[in-house]
């Protein structure tokens, strides 16, 4: 599970390169692993939220720290 905490846009930058860098060294898994310790950003979450259901969000894995920081902690449970 993706460490949930707010980073700052640099970190994310980290983060993204990292992931490029493994996807172009053939490591997909690890790749999206190391991709989804970045927030999703709350439109996103909230659109599959609404679209596919709270579990389905959950099980993807994203680090929600944006989302819970923009709509509050319940949000999920509304």
């Amino acid at each position: 599970m993706p460490q949930n905490r707010l980073m700052t846009r640099e970190e994310q930058a980290a983060i993204i390169i990292k992931s490029i860098d493994l996807k172009n060294q053939g490591k997909l898994e690890e790749a999206e692993r190391v991709r989804k310790q970045a927030p999703l950003q709350p439109f996103l979450a909230k659109f599959v939220k609404d679209h596919f259901g709270v579990d389905f969000l959950l099980n993807l894995g994203w680090n929600l720290a944006e989302a819970n920081a923009e709509y509050g902690s319940d949000w999920l449970s509304k």
